[in-house]
C-alpha cells in the first residue's frame, strides 16, 4: 500500500478586505441623512400652519369642480 503524502488545506481567510466598502455605504447613508433632514426643514409646514394649504389647494372646498 502507498503512503499518500499529506497536503495542508488550511486557507486563511481574508476577513479585512471588506472596510472601504463599508466606510462608502456608511458616509452614503449619512449624506442622504442630512439631504432628509434639510429637506424636511425647508419644506415641512405643520397642519395648523395657516399657510399650509394655501399652495396647490382649492381656496372654497366647497365649490364643485364641474365633472
Amino acid at each position: 500500500m502507498t503512503h499518500v503524502p499529506h497536503v495542508p488545506r488550511y486557507v486563511p481567510a481574508k476577513t479585512n478586505q471588506g472596510w472601504p466598502v463599508v466606510g462608502l455605504i456608511a458616509l452614503l447613508t449619512f449624506a442622504l441623512i442630512a439631504m432628509v433632514v434639510v429637506i424636511r426643514q425647508r419644506t415641512y409646514k405643520h397642519p395648523t400652519d395657516p399657510t399650509w394649504h394655501a399652495v396647490g389647494g382649492a381656496s372654497n372646498p366647497t365649490k364643485g369642480t364641474g365633472h
